[in-house]
This record gives structure tokens, C-alpha cells and sequence, in this order.
């Protein structure tokens, strides 16, 4: 339940700041709110849980580097916390101002066992990032099929703060 609050807080902020942001010039700080995942195994997605409800903070130092962190329902019903650098080289304008990049986010995560994700606590996977002018946007986090485990692409909506 304590959840479901933090994300019913995180989405008021959410919109609240969305409404007297619109027309500022992109925030380096920004909220993310965790959302989901879609696993590749298909055991994965009758066992696991495809709802990860979370929250996190992402700073922006430049263009092509961030770091990120945060705390997350996993896939194996824990909470779990993470601290993430995030490198997006690629990047690519796109029609109506919106601007896609892509890169690798590698760091620290909890919440798993070892047979779960055999290089716990490392974490690392591929980031797509879609963002408006003004910071809006999602991030995708793709992570790849372990021995032991599934991978999944994780959803987070993003707004600047």
C-alpha cells in the first residue's frame, strides 16, 4: 500500500510540475517514475511480475552522461534500489521537437539472489531515451537473458524538476 501512495505522490508532482514547466528549457534533474516490464522468457512472463511501481531521480551532466537512482518493485516481488551511470552517445532530433538518444546504463542494483541474476549486485543494459523540448518523456532499459534469468525492457515516465 505504502506503494501505491508513493507513486499516487510521484504522479501529482508529476503533473503538477508538468503544468508550470512547459515552457522552460529542459531541467538537468528530473523524476522517473517506474512502471513496467515485458520479460523475453515466456516462463518469465507467467511467473514474474510485470508491474514494477517505483521512483527515481536522473541528473543530466551533459549531453551524453547522467546518473540515475532509485527504488523499484522488482520482477520477483522485492523492493529494489539502484544507483546508475548512464552514457547516451547516439542521438537523433525527430519530428516535433521531440529528440531520441540511446547508449548503456551500468551500476548497482538490490533485491536480487544470485541464482535470480548471477552478476548481482552489477546491473547494466542497453537505454533508449525519448524526450520533448522541455524534458518529458520515457526511458526504455533493455536488459538481456542471463543463464538463470529472463531479460525484460523496462518502461519510466520522465519529468523534469
Amino acid at each position: 500500500m505504502s506503494h501505491l501512495k508513493t507513486l499516487a505522490a510521484a504522479s501529482l508532482l508529476a503533473i503538477t510540475t508538468a503544468a508550470h514547466a512547459a515552457d522552460a528549457p529542459a531541467s538537468r534533474l528530473s523524476l522517473d517514475l517506474n512502471l513496467a516490464s515485458v520479460h523475453t522468457e515466456a516462463w518469465a512472463r507467467r511467473e514474474l511480475n510485470q508491474v514494477n511501481p517505483g521512483l527515481g531521480l536522473e541528473y543530466q551532466a551533459s549531453p551524453d552522461w547522467g546518473a540515475a537512482v532509485g527504488f523499484y518493485r522488482n520482477s520477483y516481488r522485492r523492493t529494489s534500489a539502484y544507483a546508475l551511470g548512464v552514457w547516451t552517445p547516439m542521438r537523433l532530433d525527430l519530428p516535433g521537437g521531440l529528440t531520441a538518444s540511446a547508449g548503456l546504463a551500468a551500476g548497482l542494483v538490490s533485491g536480487y539472489h544470485r541464482s535470480e541474476v548471477p552478476c548481482e549486485p552489477l546491473a547494466a543494459g542497453a537505454v533508449l531515451r525519448l524526450r520533448t523540448a522541455q524534458g518529458f518523456g520515457i526511458n526504455l532499459l533493455a536488459v538481456p537473458n542471463t543463464q538463470s534469468g529472463s531479460g525484460f525492457i523496462g518502461l519510466q515516465l520522465v519529468a523534469p524538476i
